[in-house]
């Protein structure tokens, strides 16, 4: 595990510089400090370590430069689909923070990710019914507790709905839209799992995706609660390539079909890295939310926020909108609870104190919780709403023609002949 925060001496030898040459780098702000529980001395951020060591090493030869464009580095893929900005990621064009702000339905942001077409007041689909075959493997999951699995269990599922030649139909007879309608739909009947019944929820014709998972969850839904779910599934639905986007697009260069594109993304996404970070944050970071406890685990985020957490996102070094827009549709709630309110000053505290500035994972179970709806909802809403970026991804993907298979360079011991 590595640490947020570096000691001085760690600075100066993973740089290999003099402590006058650290603090002209810190005096000119490319790298900021943070204070020392002895009050005295300073911690520096590895992030900011780590981008003044790659420019040390000033312009590497061809095989390094390949190397460094996969740890967020150089573009390597051409896309129309999203673009990162300070404000937020622009879908074809439209910022995503204030569509959900506007409060632009779901899937309307679905149609523009996938087609590129942007149709006002798009209404919502149809109601698709499970295959039978699928169902059958639910009904398997009613006597088992899904909660810690249920980033997995939503994988298993998109793998089943691919089953019974619906896979190869999706690619034969362009159904690609509908396919994806089944997935995203399936996705959030399995939130049903995570109650006490666990029973799949079925979809009602014509009722948004933001509703259908707040009645999955027996939670009334209000145009309140609707509106930060909804708001929640936009920001959420695309980052540019981010691993398990990288995935998707792996996948469909083979000409896999959408579910097993899908599936693939998914598995990357569950990774101890990315998408489980909001189970460590309601089993780690906010398993109790009293004042006191919080107070306890600033160290925490102070000294592993981003990685174990998601703070400070690398691609949102002025803080993630993405992030601040969930927390801005969690305040608007009605009536939160005491847990919810201490979280969100926790939060404000420690983005004050130690520059730690909320990632999507903490600030989605903060809403989540906020809804009153049980843990395992965070990584199930994150998978959802993700597919639908990734569903344009794979077909992005397919237009291009092309295999992605990049070399690898050898560096063990040649063998002796």
């Amino acid at each position: 595990m590595l640490k947020d925060l570096l000691t001085r001496a760690e600075v100066l030898e993973l740089l290999s510089i003099k402590p006058s040459t650290l603090y002209a780098y810190v005096s000119r702000g490319m790298i900021k400090t943070a204070p020392h529980a002895d009050g005295r001395r300073s911690l520096y951020y590895r992030t900011d370590v780590e981008r003044v060591r790659s420019r040390k090493r000033g312009r590497p030869p061809a095989v390094a430069a390949a190397e460094s464009t996969m740890h967020w580095g150089a573009p390597v893929v051409a896309s129309a689909i999203t673009q990162v900005t300070p404000g937020g990621p622009l879908y074809r064009s439209r910022s995503a923070v204030e569509m959900a702000r506007a409060g632009v339905a779901f899937e309307s942001v679905v149609q523009l990710l996938i087609t590129g077409m942007w149709q006002d007041n798009f209404a919502p689909w149809p109601a698709i019914a499970t295959p039978a075959d699928v169902r059958q493997l639910l009904d398997h999951y009613r006597k088992t507790s899904v909660s810690g699995d249920i980033g997995n269990l939503l994988g298993m599922i998109t793998f089943g709905l691919g089953m019974q030649d619906r896979g190869a139909k999706e690619i034969a007879d362009g159904a690609s839209v509908p396919a994806a309608r089944l997935i995203m739909q399936t996705m959030a009947g399995c939130l049903g799992f995570l109650q006490v019944a666990r029973r799949y929820a079925e979809r009602q014709p014509y009722e948004s995706l933001a509703t259908f998972l707040l009645r999955a969850n027996g939670i009334a839904p209000a145009p309140e609660a609707v509106r930060a779910v909804n708001g929640a599934l936009i920001v959420l639905a695309d980052n540019e390539l981010a691993p398990a986007t990288f995935a998707a697009r792996i996948a469909a260069s083979t000409n896999a079909d959408l579910y097993n594109c899908v599936s693939a993304a998914i598995g990357a996404h569950v990774g101890f890295s990315t998408g489980t970070a909001t189970q460590k944050v309601e089993t780690a970071l906010l398993q109790t939310t009293s004042a006191k406890d919080l107070s306890q685990r600033a160290g925490l985020v102070k000294e592993y926020g981003a990685s174990l957490f998601g703070f400070n996102h690398p691609m949102y070094p002025g803080g993630d909108p993405r992030a601040d827009l969930i927390l801005e549709l969690t305040r608007s709630l009605p009536k939160l609870d005491a847990g919810t309110r201490n979280t969100l000053a926790f939060l404000d505290d420690v983005r004050g104190s130690f520059e730690s500035s909320p990632g999507v994972a903490v600030s989605l179970v903060t809403l989540t919780r906020a809804l009153g709806m049980p843990d395992g909802s965070a990584t199930a809403i994150w998978i959802l709403s993700r597919t639908s970026g990734w569903v344009a991804h794979v077909l992005e993907q397919r237009t291009l023609g092309f295999l992605l298979r990049p070399r690898a360079k050898f560096v063990g011991n040649p063998t002796q002949r």
